[in-house]
């Protein structure tokens, strides 16, 4: 019941705040830390960032290695050749660990201390585009919640709609816990239609 209360809510005011959106603006629709319990190793959000949809993945983990492998584990269980947008996919996954290389290789430069890494993954459907890109980002934490202080580009991969989109559906389902109506509503208006 709670649940259901509170994604009227978040309905409610997403419907308010279009009319008010304004060239420049982001406005978070859901968020969840990952993984659901302690100990926090990021947080996965839904923003529409002027009218662009972008589910934004940060993590700051000590294993992100393991992280990275447990993402491209799941693509390769969710993106099978026959699906369309597979390819998409594959291209993402690699990506994905040229990214992490990249982050530990600037790590053991800077000779940190800070055994924590940080990867900021953003799946971006726009309405005449639609793209991954990855980062290495600055991060600040209170409680189980980020705060982007900077961000480096390190991979912007252009991609089908398709993938984007299903990708969007398949990220609400698993980290917000919802089901499947509910996420329809949830990336309701699509950025350019499908």
């Amino acid at each position: 019941m709670i649940r259901i209360l509170v994604f009227c809510l978040v309905c409610l005011l997403m419907a308010t705040s279009s009319s008010n959106v304004q060239a420049g603006t982001e406005t978070l629709i859901w968020r969840a830390p990952i993984p659901a319990e302690p100990p926090y190793q990021g947080e996965v959000r839904l923003i529409r960032r002027d009218s662009a949809l972008v589910m934004q993945t940060i993590l700051n983990s000590k294993v992100l290695r393991h992280v990275v492998a447990a993402i491209q584990k799941k693509e390769l269980s969710d993106w099978p050749e026959a699906r369309e947008g597979w390819i998409d996919s594959r291209r993402y996954s690699d990506e994905l660990y040229r990214a992490y290389e990249s982050i530990q290789a600037r790590a053991k430069r800077r000779k940190s201390s800070d055994r924590y890494l940080n990867l900021l993954i953003e799946f971006i459907l726009q309405e005449r585009h639609s793209f991954v890109a990855l980062y290495e980002p600055t991060l600040s934490k209170s409680g189980d919640q980020f705060s982007i202080q900077g961000k480096e580009v390190l991979k912007k991969l252009n991609t089908s709609r398709t993938y984007i989109y299903n990708n969007l559906q398949e990220i609400a389902r698993d980290s917000f816990q919802l089901e499947e109506q509910e996420v329809l509503k949830l990336l309701q208006p699509i950025p350019g239609g499908l």
